[in-house]
């Protein structure tokens, strides 16, 4: 390893090897499992984790005595290189191609041989075979055919026919080189010479692909055959305009930094990668801010070796609040002209666009990523029909439209777990967390719901303020009052409240004034028949607004009509309740909530007495003295919510203390908060 133009020695292939699969991934989480099969192919010796670990020993002490600015974390379930990306070869090369575009021809040649001069070398030669890498190769070959194109433009022909020939050996059927060197030769008067090139890859397409060349190899052939003197002047256009086949899009994003855990979901991902009779779809859907796109992005990265025609992206921004979803039409534009399709030959039609799109892929493995859509409708004209590629999607939604028409799997995706959640505010934080520290840092993941976005907030929090302390931050965090905004960032991007907006305002009218009257209700436990109370409307339509609200994820199911909140949810639906209802429309609210309480608290009283009541309650839905216990049972803790939530001096709040004191009396233990409220409303 070289370090500021120093080299350090680190030892023998194996650490070399668990060094190169870190910094291939870095600042992301490597688990043992994968460096185990990755060392010794799947067939690993007894006490090969033992071995990686002192593999991992032996790293950070060469790191640490070399002065290097990385350091390995342990974070389970396994390794993380915590690393200035900067610092990277890779990363520089990717920036310098990057940057090429659009400079004189000259400057290109200049940052693109700065870009090739990072290889010294095959990459990864030294490791045995261990560690595989294409994308390296695939990155080198696109950094090396956009300089040969440089130099043909300034008509450096003659400097570059060497290092084509050697290329093309190792790259036989790579289109684009063939055509460089091909015009290289010609503008070098060795015409004969040229059409022997392109004869040469012809035939060895022919026997060995079943193959012919790509139209546009073939008329640079018909030029040089008649001898076509507008070849002769150089030209700022590529050499060969990139085709179908030729050029291979890589459009995913950066991967994302810091991500920590979802180990149990990228395997999910990666079991449904082997293909069937058609593609594989895959959505990954749930709430604003719980990771769906970083871990799409993340995995996509992770498996883009296994797709080498190509991988495509596109933002679907379904829930954008500063753009309309965007049409199908315009992202099958996008993706043909990636592909190679020149804009005149792109169909105007919708319909001839997907058929075109599909006829592409039909033989190709390429991995498509379609981030935030809106619903099944936008995303069904982008499925290609062969059945090497794959569909990943991303929702805000539950598309179980998609699922059912296409027989995608769809993943619901959760908060963080604990430990994962930790390890994501210590990385973004900068600094691991000091044992004291620990405790603190356990409530600031818990006081951020465990979601990805808020705990990314509150870390980047942290890092910006080196005056904030962890137990400063948990203590605003603690106020309910305060922690949205203690969550927002300048960036609209950046914010709890915003992404959480942005889904409300995408609910139609009446989940939206559903929502609204669930930011009134004191408990945690969410049913029908009280929403329907709130709401002034029959318990079916209350179930089904719920229902509607799971598949937006502003509620959860986790049993048959038994619904819950995740906390910033709850305490953004206070917040609009705030500033959207009257205080008439709040206070009759809490009396019919308060009321249905009472009335369901009389009947169970009644019912547990008797058995029977002459007129059953439907508003409450009890019928026996059985369903009776199972309703206080249930509603127990929102029953002392609206007792503890209505004014001391209301007659029916005294009526609900009392039974909920009888009660508890009978059936429950009451806490000392509890029981001090329900005791001072008796008396």
């Amino acid at each position: 390893m070289i370090v500021r133009d120093r080299t350090v020695p680190l030892g023998g292939p194996g650490i070399r090897s668990v060094l190169a699969m870190l910094l291939l991934e870095p600042n992301q989480v490597v688990s043992l499992d994968r460096i185990v099969d990755v060392l010794w192919a799947h067939e690993p010796p007894a006490s090969a984790r033992t071995m990686v670990q002192g593999y991992v020993s032996r790293l950070r002490q060469r790191l640490t005595e070399a002065g290097v600015p990385a350091y390995i974390a342990t974070t389970p379930p396994g390794y993380r290189m915590v690393v200035d990306e900067s610092l990277i070869d890779v990363t520089v090369a990717r920036a310098l191609l990057a940057e090429a575009p659009g400079l004189p021809a000259a400057s290109r040649v200049k940052l693109l041989d700065e870009a090739n001069a990072l290889w010294r070398g095959p990459a990864l030669a030294d490791l045995g075979g261990r560690v595989s890498a294409p994308e390296l190769t695939e990155l080198r070959l696109a950094i090396l055919e956009a300089r040969f194109d440089a130099q043909l433009e300034l008509g450096r022909h003659h400097e570059i026919i060497g290092e084509l020939t050697q290329l093309i050996d190792a790259q036989p059927f790579r289109e684009r080189l063939v055509a460089q060197l091909m015009l290289a030769l010609y503008r070098a008067d060795r015409r004969a010479t040229a059409l022997e090139a392109y004869q040469r890859f012809a035939h060895r397409a022919a026997e060995e692909l079943g193959m012919d060349p790509g139209p546009q190899l073939r008329e640079l052939h018909a030029r040089v055959l008649r001898d076509d003197s507008a070849l002769l002047a150089p030209t700022p256009e590529p050499v060969i305009t990139p085709k179908i086949g030729v050029l291979v899009p890589a459009q995913l994003p950066r991967a994302p930094s810091g991500f920590a855990g979802r180990e149990e979901e990228l395997d999910w991902l990666s079991r449904l990668l082997p293909p069937g009779e058609t593609a594989a779809i895959g959505i990954l859907a749930g709430q604003a801010g719980v990771g769906k796109t970083a871990l799409a992005v993340l995995w996509a990265h992770r498996v883009a070796g296994a797709f080498p025609d190509g991988q495509l992206f596109a933002s679907m921004r379904g829930f954008d609040p500063q753009h309309t979803p965007v049409r199908a039409a315009d992202v099958l534009t996008q993706f043909l002209l990636a592909l190679g399709v020149a804009i005149d030959d792109v169909p105007l039609e919708l319909d001839d666009r997907a058929a075109l799109f599909r006829s592409i892929l039909a033989d190709r493995r390429v991995l498509v990523v379609l981030d935030d859509a809106r619903d099944a409708e936008q995303i069904h004209p982008l499925l290609p029909a062969g059945s090497s590629s794959f569909v990943l999607v991303t929702s805000r939604i539950r598309l179980d439209g998609l699922v059912a028409r296409t027989g995608a799997k769809m993943l619901t995706l959760g908060t963080l777990g604990p430990d994962a959640a930790e390890s994501l505010i210590e990385h973004m934080a900068g600094t691991p967390a000091h044992p004291t520290e620990r405790e603190q840092r356990r409530r600031l993941a818990r006081l951020c719901g465990y979601l990805p976005l808020a705990l990314r907030i509150a870390a980047a929090r942290l890092a910006g303020n080196p005056q904030w302390t962890v137990e400063d931050l948990v203590t605003e965090l603690t106020d309910e009052r305060s922690r949205l905004g203690a969550l927002d960032l300048e960036e609209v991007d950046a914010s709890v409240r915003a992404a959480l907006d942005v889904t409300h305002r995408a609910l139609g009218s009446e989940l939206a004034a559903t929502v609204r009257y669930l930011g009134l209700f004191p408990g945690t436990r969410i049913s029908p028949r009280p929403v329907a109370a709130l709401c002034d409307t029959d318990h079916e339509t209350a179930r089904r607004r719920l229902r509607a609200l799971a598949g937006s994820f502003v509620v959860s199911e986790t049993s048959r009509d038994v619904f819950v909140m995740h906390d910033l949810v709850r305490l953004h639906a206070q917040e609009i309740a705030d500033s959207d209802l009257s205080t008439s429309d709040k206070v009759d609210a809490a009396r019919r909530l308060l009321r249905y309480y009472l009335a369901g608290a009389e009947l169970a009283r009644e019912l547990l007495r008797t058995g029977t009541v002459e007129e059953p309650a439907g508003f409450v839905g009890l019928a026996s003295a059985q369903e009776a216990a199972e309703w206080i049972h249930q509603e127990w803790a929102n029953l002392l919510a609206v007792v503890e939530s209505g004014p001391d001096e209301d007659e029916d709040v005294i009526r609900l203390a009392r039974l909920a004191a009888e009660f508890s009396a009978g059936t429950r233990a009451l806490g000392p908060a509890a029981l001090s409220r329900l005791v001072r409303l008796v008396v």
